[in-house]
């Protein structure tokens, strides 16, 4: 009996030219059901792919990770994890630079773990519950432990400090933080930064939504906070010290730099929201490019540009008919100058609802 998880493989080789870019998709893999999936990125640099899976090929039980490298034209060997647990969702990002590599996901009782992996990736290290969590996002490592970002099931942002062992926990946030997420949580030579984002709820009537920067020591002590102009935010570590952030304010969706004294140096619009949007994109550094990767129009979207700001192509999907992952949070690496975007979506001229895996790259216009 063939795994209702998979299909067979066809690959696609297409060429599809936007504002002077070429984004290519490398592969799409039919599935019958959704798989959960999430993206580790380890000290070395490499950045690696996991999807949970609960079947054997022969259709018996099983309980396993799937790890593959993010880059869409690798041809490794695919590794295979025996887990403890089935997990229907996976934190979609986990950054690894300073700990044993770490998956945060959800069983079918609705209950969060943090899987701790081995230092080779061959087996789960040890696994440990996350109490009253709602939903995670995210998760980053420092010299002394891990950050775990997201929100309780009371639907405040919380941020949780691990120690390496997973043996001793802190909860960071505040007790006056309420009805939001903290979206994101990164390390950037040396320091801790996470978004907060607070969003409205009747009560509130008298609050404005806001986002806020804070930042924090190696061991969780909070160091500063930063407010900023939008909603939604997610940020990322720039390699010269620099913080690329990307927000909402009503339904334009801006990006900034700030400096490594956190002052803004720019920012500028991207797009205007329409349709199956991103709330949260996903922000990385390519060559000498900052990026942002998201959906908009239920298409995928590839806004690159400079470090001063300025605009150096888009790039859109208008061929392949792939529709937004659900939860809409690509999984995105960059080699070289090129990015290579994977994630689980439906194709939305496929009646029948089957997900395709894809990947796609995208190169700057020569």
């Amino acid at each position: 009996m063939k795994s209702k998880f998979t299909a067979a493989l066809f690959i696609l080789i297409a060429t599809l030219d936007f504002v002077n870019a070429k984004l290519s998709v490398e592969s799409m893999t039919p599935q019958q059901a959704d798989r959960p999936y999430a993206q580790i990125i380890l000290k070395d640099g490499k950045s690696f792919w996991i999807s949970a899976e609960q079947l054997n090929a022969n259709g018996t039980a099983a309980t396993f990770f799937l790890l593959q490298e993010m880059n869409c034209i690798s041809r490794g060997k695919i590794k295979k994890i025996k887990t403890p647990d089935t997990y229907m969702i996976l934190a979609p990002l986990s950054e690894s630079v300073r700990q044993n590599a770490l998956v945060t996901g959800v069983n079918f009782q609705g209950q969060w773990s943090v899987i701790q992996l081995s230092a080779n990736l061959s087996s789960v290290r040890q696994a440990q519950p996350l109490i009253d969590m709602g939903f995670v996002w995210a998760s980053a490592t420092s010299r002394t432990g891990y950050f775990i970002a997201g929100t309780s099931v009371d639907k405040r942002p919380t941020l949780i400090y691990l120690s390496a062992d997973l043996k001793n926990k802190k909860t960071l946030s505040q007790a006056n933080d309420h009805n939001g997420e903290v979206s994101n949580v990164f390390e950037s030579k040396g320091r801790i930064f996470s978004l907060f984002n607070r969003y409205l709820r009747n009560q509130d009537a008298n609050t404005s939504p806001r986002a806020e920067l804070r930042e924090y020591s190696t061991t969780g002590a909070p160091v500063s906070r930063t407010p900023l102009n939008g909603m939604a935010a997610t940020g990322m570590a720039l390699k010269d010290g620099g913080i690329a952030i990307s927000y909402w304010i009503g339904k334009q969706l801006f990006i900034e730099k700030r400096g490594a004294n956190l002052s803004a140096l720019w920012s500028t619009k991207l797009h205007q929201r329409s349709g199956v949007a991103s709330r949260k994109g996903y922000l990385l550094e390519t060559g000498s490019h900052i990026a942002w990767v998201g959906a908009n129009d239920d298409k995928l979207l590839i806004h690159r540009l400079a470090q001063d700001g300025k605009s150096i192509q888009t790039s859109i999907d208008t061929k392949t008919n792939i529709g937004a992952p659900i939860p809409d949070i690509y999984s995105v690496h960059s080699s070289g100058d090129d990015i290579h975007v994977r994630g689980v979506a439906r194709r939305s001229t496929d009646p029948s609802g089957q997900v395709t895996e894809f990947c796609f790259t995208e190169q700057p216009d020569s």
